[in-house]
């Protein structure tokens, strides 16, 4: 694998990171907001517009470059190890998260809906997979 090919890699991997964060930002606000507002209405609108306008800032800042193609896992060893890292980190910030939400599930019961809660868990799932990347490959 040439130097070039990896650090194509690395630039997409950084972006994918940065793209997971401002997605899970995104899906926090859509699942806390109507928690605060006490309506869902203008959810839609304003998550749709939010996320469609992060998506489109990485498309044009040529974030996702087309000649990669789309696969499962990164050539290089130690980027397939790095996104193995994030997907653990994952799954124990979601097992935590859960249990802290099953001990505090009498004082959220009435306030929060199901789609909330699912919600949530995506968002956390996708700040969760972004940090980790860029945690892992700071240098």
């Amino acid at each position: 694998m040439s130097k070039q090919d990896i650090k194509t890699e690395e630039k997409f991997m950084s972006h994918n990171a940065w793209f997971s964060i401002f997605m899970g930002v995104t899906l926090l606000i859509i699942s806390v907001y109507p928690m605060l507002k006490q309506t869902s209405v203008p959810l839609l609108f304003i998550g749709g517009a939010a996320f469609i306008g992060s998506f489109f800032m990485f498309v044009i800042r040529g974030g996702f470059t087309w000649k990669l193609g789309y696969r499962l896992t990164y050539k290089d060893e130690f980027l397939n190890t790095v996104d193995t890292i994030a997907y653990k980190h994952v799954v124990l910030g979601l097992l935590f998260s859960m249990g802290a939400i099953f001990l505090l599930a009498d004082e959220l019961a009435l306030n929060v809906s199901h789609s909330m809660m699912a919600t949530f868990y995506l968002a956390l799932m996708c700040l969760i997979y972004g940090v980790s990347i860029i945690w892992q490959s700071r240098d």
